[in-house]
């Protein structure tokens, strides 16, 4: 099954829907960090990630480790766009 390429900003909009919708209701704090390009070592691996969240004692941050589990084979971020440099 191919990933959905996607931009970054549609994949946080995504990221952070699915968050808040699995988030304890008690935690008003935690929010999913901004997803990033890199070159995915593999055939088989996302070409993205986020950074590490801070550990939560409601647990967001294992619902967020989830979230990056389930998500990376669904989505695949656009490629990186490179400046033109100039003369």
């Amino acid at each position: 099954m191919a990933r959905a390429r996607v931009s970054a900003g549609k994949l946080y909009a995504v990221l952070d829907r699915e968050f808040r919708l699995a988030r304890p209701a008690d935690c008003t704090r935690c929010r999913i960090p901004l997803p990033y390009w890199h070159e995915a070592p593999d055939e088989v691996s996302a070409n993205w990630s986020f950074g590490t969240p801070t550990i939560c004692g409601y647990g967001c941050h294992v619902i967020m480790a989830e979230l990056l589990a389930k998500l990376w084979t669904q989505y695949e971020l656009e490629e990186r766009q490179t400046s033109e440099r100039l003369p």
